[in-house]
């Protein structure tokens, strides 16, 4: 039980941090290109978790080279790709239609988990997942189910599309993260591999766009994504997974929005209005029932 809510706060704590992203990176997305913001993010985090991975290191090294292959993949996935398409994406997508896509990663976790794992989707989860998707639709159309109907799609939704199963993918094969690959050697690893495979990127970008801003917004948002999004989220992200899954920890993510919405109340002013908090109150409600155990709550008593 102790490991099964170490788990679920970590998620929920990594959901809660990668919600800030979105308002950050959403107001730099045309001052900086997407790869090289994705570089200097993962840059940062990298010289971040050195320290702590460096000691380790000598011990992972032999594993790390039996297992290079994963490692490169994972780094593809979930530094080189993910943030990348997300970033591509704010440019030219409204915050509406991300609000919009942004759930469908842990419906892919659930189900590519029962494609290659043949991990059962319950009833209870079902049901969960129907109440927490139905709490996000009542957040992003603020209870005027009109606006959903007339979303337009753009290239940058398929692009979000694209980061969401990435994320999902990256999820559900951290859970095969070797035994004796640290945690903090598996991260090292996987942000040097996927830094490095964005290089190329990098200079393609610098060739053919316009330098970027270097202002205090955008070293503000290369800042907290790096130290928070990537390094300390990262950590807890991998930790949730080994200590309840990715369909979990997936369900958690789900609450995405929610935390979305207040920090565009703290940091951007939008006004709180009831749908807010009808919404709030199904997407915790839908985790809840898509999480605990009711056998355990019946033990507890």
């Amino acid at each position: 039980m102790k490991s099964k809510n170490a788990g679920m706060a970590a998620a929920l704590a990594a959901t809660i941090i990668w919600a800030g992203n979105f308002v950050l990176a959403r107001g730099v997305a045309h001052h900086i290109p997407p790869f090289q913001l994705n570089f200097w993010r993962w840059a940062v985090a990298l010289a971040c978790l050195l320290p702590f991975a460096l000691p380790k290191l000598r011990a992972d090294l032999p594993a790390m080279r039996l297992h290079w292959r994963y490692l490169c993949v994972m780094a593809l996935v979930g530094v080189s790709a993910l943030n990348t398409l997300i970033y591509k994406a704010g440019q030219t997508t409204e915050s509406l239609n991300m609000a919009l896509l942004v759930p469908t990663a842990p419906i892919m976790i659930i189900i590519m988990s029962r494609i290659f794992y043949g991990e059962p989707i319950t009833r209870r989860r079902l049901f969960g997942l129907a109440v927490v998707l139905l709490g996000v639709l009542v957040l992003i159309s603020r209870g005027e189910w009109s606006r959903l109907a007339s979303v337009q799609f753009t290239s940058g939704d398929f692009w979000a599309l694209a980061g969401a199963a990435c994320f999902a993918l990256y999820s559900l094969l951290v859970r095969n993260r070797p035994a004796e690959i640290s945690v903090e050697g598996f991260n090292a690893a996987t942000f040097a591999l996927g830094v490095a495979f964005t290089v190329p990127f990098v200079i393609w970008e610098a060739l053919v766009m316009p330098r970027p801003e270097f202002t205090m917004p955008v070293i503000t948002a290369i800042l907290y994504a790096g130290v928070g999004c990537s390094f300390a989220a990262y950590l807890l992200w991998t930790r949730a997974i080994a200590a309840i899954g990715p369909v979990m920890a997936g369900v958690v993510y789900y609450s995405l929005p929610l935390f979305a919405a207040v920090a565009s109340l703290l940091i951007l002013g939008e006004e709180v209005r009831p749908a807010h908090l009808l919404g709030g109150v199904l997407v915790v409600g839908g985790i809840l029932a898509a999480t605990v155990d009711t056998r355990l709550l019946r033990a507890g008593k």
